[in-house]
């Protein structure tokens, strides 16, 4: 089911930011009615994002719904309802009056508030792209090719970002840009040690903020600021005790985007950073007559040092939405009962139940992940620096941990302390990896982000239920929550991407203010539970079994379109008759006592005048029917010519009344957009004759875990066949009952195989059908369906040209099967052969194949 389907707004818990629950139903509303209002490269933008497929790595690939409502929600202020200031935003989505100055009130600043683990990352990279292309084919004014991202922390955080951004990697490894436009982007990145001679025209910054200390030293700051964070070869000094030393760096950039990761790292000197950017907007804007762009504020804990959210929201999505979408792990609060904390300075000493409780747990997690070839972590929050020493010291004693504890020590902020930053960073980078030797982190309670491990599984807090609270209840579990199996639901029966956290009354006691605060209610898990996780793996007693799926060549591929004379051939005439019309009409008022007529008059008929806004408009409906853009200067002559010579019975003059009248009544637009839009929209793809390009080996699936049914079959490769229903069950039953089947497989995503096709609204793609078969004489694609959908006739007729194509390339013979519920319930099959018989003659009628 698509997500936007399920967060309905009126189901959503009511948010706390200020301008939110407002703007949800706006967005679903405008979403669903096409995205009206909006420029044409951004409607191939939406389009291109949320409604086609996408496969990366041979696995299918989509943004999460959190993505999505994000850059939806920026679009649709800043495009469609043009609003820039934040007394704007308050006046149409406010929930009551908010206290906000004015004075600051001089740019467009949206905030984002997304929870850990729901793609913070992603939506800068959408916003970029964007901008970049509405400024590079609609608008240099409104829109900007120059950014700025700055890194909450000026180590972990900004490493991250460094990976996905350095080189531009980010806007070429998921599908942001699409295929067309490729050639057209072209963004430099330089990063905060990179030198900076001149500015490219389109240019991305990534640096980072260093928390200022010592604010009476406004010379030493700002000497940090320019050597240690923007690392400037040549920077004018002069006055260097200015507050806004970032105006050296940016001061000749105006109209720049500026996004800022984990946002609430500023809490110390928000007011000092935020004039910073004030003072630099101003003086941009006296300079060159344009400021800032925007600013957006990404953060999962967006709240100011008072723990008030910032009011500039305008997207919330929770920690609780973002477990029950799937997007990040299940969280359980492990009990450990009877446990009591000694009296004791030693931390091991002090929590030793919780402590060797999470041992128990992370031993039985690396023994069921073993068979996945998974290294779980465990993660151990101490309240200090010196009480992590103290259990580093112990667990390096246990032969398990010898020589695999990452000890990270921070200062009062959070910051990875000096000492332990270059072992800090590089672990950072691989942690999760199949190379990493860590088995345990040790840290403290003030951990801050840049910490969220996938392969973390346990999480035990140790702090004294007597301490004060100095800790946000969303670090205690954040450095956990990313998915060790993004691809997979969190399923507690199952084990798979679970976060047991562990600890004493006083870490409950936070994780419980977490639940208040999300209004979610955790589950808890009895420690002395088995941990029994389902692993799909090829059986190596079964190779017999193995098949071989040839990888085709695409059939379908999306080109750059082009617009030319040759076009007009394409498009049918219509042929319609021109009317000899009078444009005259009668005018009568009638006594409505006596019903006679008082009042007679005789009048010409509008016509419509401006030819050019005629066929302007045609032009702009017919671009957004095939969602392409870009192309009005190229479209516009095309549509002018097929008026004149092709759309009546006869070659007429486009600035005759009657044309002109004709071409305004709505059955003929309707007519002519459908011929533009239908025959031009196949013009954007090309077919072309495939050929074999590679193998897929089911032996060579790498094992992966499954949450759903499953079945244990003799023909089939895997030690089970991973089911997604009880139809797949039965019918691998059947399957492996059969005497002319060899062998088969469930087909899932993890071995790679899917075929493009164009689905009922001409969007490319994929799908990945349910079943391979090996027969004596044939190999056999099967589809088991249950209700059919709109795009399941499109998903038929390609599969079947794929086996044609996959017979003409390997010279053994192929077919499609889709075995519909119904009759498959209805009727006893003696063997497969007869059952293929059946459903193909079945639905071969509908699809026109005889």
């Amino acid at each position: 089911m698509n997500p936007s389907d399920i967060l309905l707004p009126q189901d959503r818990d009511e948010s706390k930011a200020y301008l939110v629950n407002k703007l949800r139903p706006a967005i679903k509303v405008w979403r669903d009615s096409g995205y009206p209002n909006v420029t044409n490269t951004t409607k191939r933008l939406l389009n291109f994002w949320f409604n086609e497929d996408h496969i990366i790595n041979n696995e299918k690939f989509e943004f999460w719904y959190a993505q999505r409502e994000s850059i939806e929600t920026l679009i649709y202020i800043y495009e469609v309802m043009k609003i820039r200031k934040f007394l704007d935003l308050m006046a149409n989505f406010g929930d009551k009056p908010q206290v906000f100055d004015p004075s600051t009130d001089i740019y467009p600043l949206y905030g984002f508030k997304m929870a850990t683990g729901s793609g913070k990352t992603y939506v800068m990279a959408l916003s970029i792209v964007w901008q970049y292309f509405n400024h590079k084919f609609e608008s240099n004014d409104d829109y900007t090719s120059k950014f700025l991202l700055i890194a909450g922390e000026k180590n972990v955080i900004y490493d991250r970002l460094k990976r996905d951004y350095e080189n531009g990697k980010i806007f070429h490894e998921i599908p942001l840009i699409p295929p067309e436009w490729i050639d057209e982007f072209n963004i430099k990145v330089i990063l905060k040690e990179d030198p900076i001679n001149d500015i490219p025209d389109s240019v991305l910054f990534l640096t980072n903020v260093q928390q200022l200390q010592d604010k009476a030293n406004r010379k030493k700051e700002a000497d940090e600021f320019i050597d240690k964070v923007l690392d400037l070869k040549e920077v004018n000094r002069t006055n260097i005790a200015q507050d806004n030393r970032i105006k050296e760096v940016l001061e000749k950039i105006p109209n720049i985007m500026i996004l800022k990761d984990e946002a609430h790292h500023i809490y110390n000197y928000e007011k000092k950073w935020k004039q910073i950017l004030i003072d630099l907007h101003r003086a941009l804007k006296s300079e060159y007559g344009k400021g800032f762009n925007m600013e957006l504020d990404f953060s999962a804990t967006p709240r100011a040092e008072n723990g008030v959210l910032f009011p500039w929201l305008i997207v919330d999505f929770t920690l609780k939405e973002a477990i029950e979408m799937n997007i990040v792990k299940r969280p359980l609060k492990g009990i450990v009962q009877n446990a009591t904390e000694v009296t004791s300075t030693n931390v091991v000493e002090r929590y030793k139940a919780w402590i060797d409780a999470g041992i128990r747990r992370w031993q039985e997690y690396n023994e069921a992940l073993a068979k996945l070839n998974k290294k779980p972590i465990l993660f151990f929050q101490c309240p200090d620096n010196k009480q992590a020493d103290q259990l580093k010291e112990y667990l390096e004693t246990l032969p398990q941990f010898s020589k695999k504890v990452l000890l990270i020590h921070t200062d009062s902020t959070g910051e990875v302390a000096k000492s332990d930053i270059e072992e800090a960073r590089k672990s950072a980078q691989s942690i999760d990896s199949d190379n990493n030797n860590y088995r345990v982190i040790v840290s403290t309670m003030m951990l801050n982000e840049g910490w969220d491990v996938r392969n973390v599984n346990v999480i035990v807090g140790l702090r004294s239920y007597t301490s004060e609270r100095n800790v946000l209840p969303e670090q205690v579990i954040g450095r956990g929550l990313r998915k060790m199996f993004p691809d997979e639901n969190a399923s507690i029966k199952d084990f798979i991407n679970i976060l047991e956290v562990i600890g004493s009354p006083g870490l409950m006691q936070i994780i419980e203010e977490l639940e208040k605060d999300e209004n979610i209610k955790f589950g808890t898990t009895k420690l002395e539970n088995p941990i029994n996780i389902v692993a799909i793996s090829v059986d190596l007693d079964k190779k017999n079994l193995d098949i071989e799926i040839p990888i085709l060549t695409p059939s379908i591929i999306v080109r750059e379109f082009e617009i030319n004379e040759g076009i007009l051939d394409k498009i049918p005439s219509l042929s319609i008759k021109l009317e000899n019309k009078i444009f005259k009409t009668n005018y009568k008022a009638f006594d409505m006592v006596t019903g006679a007529v008082q009042v007679e008059r005789s009048w010409d008929l509008p016509v419509p005048q401006d030819v050019k806004s005629v066929i302007a408009y045609y032009t702009g409906k017919i671009l957004n029917e095939i969602k392409l853009t870009n192309m009005f200067a190229d479209l516009y002559p095309i549509v002018k010519e097929y008026i004149e010579k092709k759309l009546f019975d006869q070659e007429v003059n486009i600035n005759d009344p009657r044309v002109l009248f004709q071409i305004s009544q709505p059955e003929v637009e309707e007519k002519i957009i459908k011929a533009f839009g239908e025959s031009m929209k196949n013009l954007a793809f090309i077919n072309r004759e495939v050929d074999k390009s590679d193998r897929i080996l089911i032996s060579e699936t790498s094992p992966f875990p499954w949450t759903k049914d499953v079945y244990q079959a003799n023909k089939c490769i895997f030690n089970y066949v991973p089911c997604d229903n009880n139809l797949e069950v039965n019918f691998s039953r059947f399957l492996d009952s059969t005497e002319d089947v060899i062998a088969f497989s469930k087909i899932v995503q993890k071995i790679g195989f899917s075929i493009e096709y164009r689905d009922s609204e001409g969007n490319l793609r994929h799908y990945i059908p349910d079943f391979i078969i090996k027969m004596q004489n044939k190999y056999v694609i099967a589809e088991t369906k249950g209700e059919e959908d709109i795009d399941v006739k499109f998903k038929d007729k390609r599969a079947i040209l794929w086996c044609e194509d996959a017979e003409r390339v390997t010279g053994d013979k192929w077919v499609y099967v889709r075995i519909n519920e119904n009759g498959f319930d209805k009727y006893h099959f003696d063997n497969f052969e007869n059952m293929i018989q059946f459903f193909t003659s079945k639905y071969a009628k509908d699809l026109d194949l005889k």
